[in-house]
Parts: C-alpha cells; sequence; structure tokens
C-alpha cells in the first residue's frame, strides 16, 4: 500500500487514537478563545463539536466521502446557534475551527510519517488537501447557521434583552436608567434568577410557551413585583428574574408542587433572593450553578432545585476533579461505584438524615432494624469516620449527596478498587 492508499490507513490509526487528541484539542481551545468558555452549556456544547469533527474529519478521510455529500455535524450546527444567541463574535468559532484544523492536519502528517513508506509525499499532499476540503466544507456551513440565527436572535426581543443583560451581567452598564427602560425591569429591589428548561420529550416548538407557564406560576408563588424579565438562552433553556416585595425562605418542594399543579412540564434550577444589581448578577450566578449541577447529576435532582438546597455541592460542582477527589478522600472504599457500595451509602445517608436513629432508619428504607446496624457498621468501616466528630461528619454527608447526585462523575469504577487492592496485597 502506498501513496495516496495511504490516506485511509492515516484516518483509521487517528480515529483509534481519537480520545486523548479530541481531549487535548477541547482544551487547547477552550484556554485559547476565552471568549468560547462562556458558559456551561456553550462549554458543554464545545466539547461535543470538537468529538464529533474529529470523528466526522476522520470518516471523512477513510470512506473518501464526496465533498458535495459532506454536511457539518449536528453539534457543531447547535453550537454555532447558541454562540449568535449569547452574542459571541463569529470571529471566535473561525479561530476555534483554525485551531483544530491545524492540530488535525498535524497529527494525520505525524501519522502518515510513522508509517515509513518510501516516498510518503502522495500521501501527504492527499491529507493537505482532504483536510482543506472538511474544514473549508464545515466552516461554511456552520458560518452560514450562526449568521442565520443571530439575524433571527437580533430581530425579536429576546436578543434585545440578551444585550443589555449582557451589559448588566458583566458590570459594564453606566445607565442604569436606560437599562432599566430597555428591560421594562427595575434593578433595585429584591431579585430571584431561576433557570428553565423543559422536560425532556417537550418538542423545541413548544419550549416558549413552557417557559411563559414557569413564569406565572412562579410569578404567583414569589408575589412577583411587575413583570417578570425573560430571555431565552438557548432553543431550550430560558433564564427568567422575578422581584420579591420582601425576603422569604424560597422551598423547592412547594415550587416543584405548584408546577406539577399546573401540569408545567418543566424544570427549574433557583438562586436566592439578593438584593439591587449587584443582586441581580448573584443569583443569576446561584441559579446557574444549580443548573450546572442539575446537568451533571442526570435526572437526580429535583425538579425544581434552590440554591440552599445545594449550596455546598453547587459551588464544589463547579471544579468536578476537586468534587471527585473530596469524595474519594472522605468515602474511602465507599467511593466505588456499583450496588453494593451504593446502597451502603445510601443507608449511611437515610442514618445520618434521621440523627442516627437506627429505628427511624429501618422504617424509612423498609428494612429491619439489625439490617441498617449491619450496613452502618460495614459504611463507617469503608470510610474510617470518627461519627462523633462533627466536622468530619459534614464532609460526610457533602460526599455522600454528591455520591448519591453525581454517581459515576464522582465515583471510582470497580475495576479501580480491584486494582488498589492487589496492589496493597502485593506490597504486604
Amino acid at each position: 500500500m502506498t501513496g495516496q492508499s495511504d490516506v485511509p490507513e492515516v484516518a483509521r490509526r487517528l480515529f483509534a487514537r481519537r480520545g486523548p487528541f479530541i481531549e487535548e484539542l477541547f482544551t487547547e481551545i477552550r484556554s485559547e478563545i476565552k471568549a468560547l468558555d462562556y458558559d456551561e452549556p456553550t462549554v458543554l456544547l464545545l466539547q461535543a463539536t470538537v468529538a464529533e469533527n474529529v470523528v466526522a474529519a476522520a470518516k471523512f478521510l477513510e470512506r473518501n466521502t464526496p465533498i458535495a455529500d459532506l454536511e457539518a455535524p449536528k453539534p457543531a450546527v447547535v453550537h454555532a446557534r447558541a454562540l449568535a444567541q449569547r452574542d459571541i463574535p463569529l470571529s471566535a468559532l473561525v479561530r476555534a475551527y483554525r485551531i483544530g484544523h491545524a492540530r488535525f492536519l498535524d497529527t494525520a502528517m505525524r501519522y502518515a510519517l510513522e508509517l515509513g513508506r518510501a516516498d510518503s509525499a502522495e500521501t501527504l499532499i492527499g491529507l493537505v488537501g482532504r483536510c482543506g476540503d472538511y474544514i473549508d466544507k464545515v466552516a461554511e456551513q456552520v458560518g452560514l447557521a450562526y449568521e442565520r440565527e443571530r439575524d433571527r436572535w437580533m430581530s425579536n426581543r429576546g436578543g434585545f434583552r440578551q444585550k443589555w443583560i449582557a451589559l448588566i451581567l458583566d458590570g459594564s452598564v453606566t445607565d442604569v436608567r436606560e437599562a432599566e427602560d430597555a428591560l421594562r425591569y427595575r434593578l433595585d429591589g429584591l431579585h430571584v434568577a431561576v433557570e428553565v428548561w423543559p422536560e425532556a420529550d417537550v418538542p423545541t416548538r413548544e419550549a416558549m410557551s413552557v417557559f411563559d407557564e414557569v413564569a406565572l406560576v412562579l410569578g404567583r408563588y414569589l408575589h412577583s413585583i411587575d413583570h417578570p424579565l425573560m430571555v431565552p438562552t438557548g432553543e431550550r433553556q430560558a433564564r427568567i428574574w422575578f422581584r420579591m416585595p420582601a425576603p422569604a425562605d424560597i422551598d423547592g418542594n412547594e415550587v416543584a408542587a405548584a408546577l406539577t399543579n399546573k401540569s408545567v412540564r418543566a424544570h427549574v434550577a433557583l438562586g436566592g433572593p439578593e438584593h439591587g444589581i449587584e443582586g441581580f448578577r448573584r443569583t443569576q450566578i446561584q441559579a446557574a450553578r444549580v443548573q450546572t449541577l442539575a446537568a451533571q447529576s442526570g435526572a437526580r435532582l429535583p425538579r425544581a432545585t434552590t440554591y440552599s438546597d445545594v449550596t455546598a455541592l453547587a459551588l464544589m460542582a463547579h471544579d468536578l476533579e476537586a468534587l471527585r477527589r473530596f469524595v474519594d478522600k472522605v468515602l474511602g472504599s465507599l467511593a466505588v461505584d456499583d450496588s453494593r457500595h451504593q446502597w451502603l451509602r445510601e443507608t449511611l445517608l437515610v442514618f445520618l438524615a434521621n440523627n442516627r436513629s437506627y429505628s427511624a432508619s429501618a422504617q424509612q428504607l423498609h428494612l429491619h432494624r439489625n439490617t441498617i446496624q449491619y450496613r452502618i457498621q460495614q459504611a463507617l468501616e469503608g470510610c474510617n469516620i470518627d461519627i462523633d466528630d462533627g466536622a468530619a461528619v459534614l464532609d460526610l454527608q457533602i460526599a455522600l449527596n454528591a455520591a448519591h447526585l453525581l454517581q459515576s462523575s464522582v465515583l471510582r469504577k470497580p475495576a479501580e478498587l480491584a486494582a488498589m487492592v492487589t496492589y496493597s496485597r502485593r506490597r504486604a
């Protein structure tokens, strides 16, 4: 096999080793282009875009796909639209594709040289041409998607509001009265921000109606002053601010019940009540952190979760790797993602929530008291925690809740525990 026919082999090698390459490329783009590190949803879209483009480009090379049949990966198009909705410049997206093109071609050419052919010039020329074809076609398609979405977004009220809100959130608004007039929303008083997204089976075309229903239900629950301020932040997500008349506790269970009572098919993440224009910013950050935690936990958070419900985890989950290390350190051998360690963790969590009452825990879990005692003993031995050490128990409760909500994101695989045990036995 020589010359041009080596291109598919290079593509297969790149595809086989795509994992580390995708991770390195994503990290580089995110670090180099600060505009793309905007918020958690766009970062996740960026990660998916990088992965899907690498896979699609490798398949394009391997199969010698005709350029006319090439289409940009769907996550790449969605990512472009999301950037347009957030007023992130197209130049940032173009630069990301330039970086991706350069790194992909660099790696492909290195793999071509590793084949050790006497004359690899034809293969290298083929790679340059095909990679250039891919990036030209895909960049054109995502650029068009960006421009169309920006035109649509800026022509409606949502885009207008988004620009003013962006100025407020980054602290660059100079005339508060002008901002209030433009938004038709006062920035003094007490604010509560809410992140809203519909249930998975709600069609995207119905999302805006769901947002309106949430605004109506929560406006009544919070006794909102005037009209709430709502702006879509994506095709399936919106952000709403409410002005409350006075400080009050917000009960996530009550909010969920109010939504259920009105058959509103949505999930909400609520910040705490905060005062003034700084409070407008703070409560939004809180709500966004709760929404990030909800996304990381899958369907394990309640449909309505407040910042006060999950403050510690919301703060810690912002750095998921640090949280994983914390869980691993506190839980010890309990930090394993399998069924046995899961029911030990869940039993211990219920036990601590019931003020260490074996009887109350047994009643809640519908188990015999002796079973609870046995599980608690096993659990405490696994994590080696002094149950009478208040600080240690606080860490334990946080770690158990993190494991309950985030599961595999913060837990070790069973194989990792087996490897640790084998290593310890060999050393012994």
